[in-house]
């Protein structure tokens, strides 16, 4: 009688059921890791973006034409240091995931003439974990890339105040020797102000304007102390390249007596001193806040003043937009206030002549230009910075991203 020998198979069982879960793990490990390095790479483009953000938003305080910026090794430092500094906030925070290098940071012109480019990348390295043992790297690396673009803001959302300037009062190509300060007559003062701009527009107007969609008269002390409640946006169609004279045919076709919008602002019937306005602008000069000032278009930027209608009627199409600190005021013969301290410090001293004495029946106002960021709008900018039409008004966005 022979004997049947069993085999015994648990020993080979058991080494492939731990080769199979060997592999699970390491397969579940792998599947981890490419979720960390999503998660990385998510992250990544989060702190691309704020750092090519950032360096954009510290751009905007310098004023000039786009290369004059570009070369600037201050604007560039400070800017390159504010990318860092955000980009590492926005992904180092867990330092024993998360490390990041940098890949690029670059300040140019080359899409649109006049528009700053800012270009920030980084890569980032993820630990793995469980997929070590299939012998996979110790790290996931991934990249991301982010630009953004600063130029001059076509309109303004805030800020602004119900004053029209004449653009012959605030040319700034090129530089007046006074610059960053200049002097702005209002019509009244009628010697005083460039020949080119219009003394008067007709009985019962003297540039004052209203906020659009504010019906004539109403609120003007709180839209100088608090600004226009509405955006105010610049006349499309102003090509750098319009001669003055296609240039005044392009924003005067845009607004018909009455008009009252964001482009087209109707005039006011109070003077620039009615009311208790002075002592709304003496609290702007006060507390020396930006303020942002539509202007009117006349020669030598256009080959007429743009003003559309007259007297109570008239409507001022917004040629560009200037953003400057209030530094003084000198209204009929005893409204007057000046600061020489802090922003407004280094004026002239032509500017505080004895004309500012009581009794001298002027009325101007003593700026100062500053640089100042808004993003009221999305319409593309079609002013480049440090033309003509740049009235410091800036707007950092972002514009790209990816790999």
């Amino acid at each position: 009688m022979s004997r049947r020998h069993e085999h015994d198979d648990r020993g080979a069982t058991a080494v492939l059921v731990a080769v199979l879960a060997l592999v699970l793990i390491g397969i579940s490990g792998f599947t981890i890791d490419l979720g960390s390095a999503y998660v990385s790479k998510r992250n990544l483009q989060k702190a691309s973006d704020a750092g090519a953000l950032a360096a954009a938003q510290v751009l905007t305080q310098y004023a000039g034409d786009c290369p004059t910026v570009r070369d600037n090794s201050a604007a560039f430092a400070e800017a390159h240091a504010a990318a860092q500094r955000f980009g590492e906030l926005n992904y180092d925070g867990t330092k024993t995931q998360y490390e990041s290098t940098e890949l690029e940071f670059d300040i140019d012109c080359d899409r649109t003439p006049g528009v700053l480019i800012v270009k920030y990348g980084l890569a980032g390295d993820t630990d793995t974990s469980t997929s070590r043992l299939l012998e996979a790297p110790d790290t996931i690396t991934t990249q991301r890339r982010a630009e953004a673009t600063v130029d001059v803001a076509p309109g303004a959302g805030e800020s602004v105040r119900p004053l029209a300037l004449c653009s012959a009062q605030v040319q700034v190509v090129p530089r007046p020797s006074t610059y960053p300060f200049v002097r702005v007559d209002a019509p009244k003062n009628a010697t005083k102000l460039p020949t080119t701009c219009p003394a008067k527009t007709g009985s019962g107007n003297w540039w004052v304007v209203d906020c659009p969609d504010e019906a004539p008269g109403e609120s003007t002390e709180e839209q100088i102390e608090f600004g226009c409640d509405n955006p105010v946006s610049v006349i499309p169609g102003q090509e750098d390249d319009l001669t003055p004279g296609e240039l005044t045919l392009a924003i005067g076709g845009e607004c018909a007596p009455k008009d009252d919008d964001e482009n087209c602002l109707s005039g006011d019937t109070g003077n620039i001193d009615s009311g208790h306005t002075a002592d709304k602008w003496e609290i702007l000069v006060r507390n020396q806040e930006t303020a942002i000032f539509p202007v009117f278009c006349a020669v030598p930027q256009c080959d007429a003043s743009t003003i559309e209608g007259s007297g109570t009627n008239a409507v001022y199409p917004v040629f560009k937009m200037v953003a400057a600190v209030i530094c003084g005021f000198h209204f009929s013969k005893t409204e007057r206030y000046v600061s020489t301290t802090g922003e407004c410090a280094g004026m002239p001293s032509m500017y505080t002549s004895d004309e500012w004495e009581a009794g001298n029946d002027v009325n101007f106002m003593l700026l100062k230009y500053v640089n100042e960021r808004t993003s009221a709008s999305n319409e593309d900018s079609e002013c480049a910075l440090g033309a003509e039409c740049d009235g410091l008004l800036r707007r950092s966005r972002l514009t790209g991203g990816g790999e």
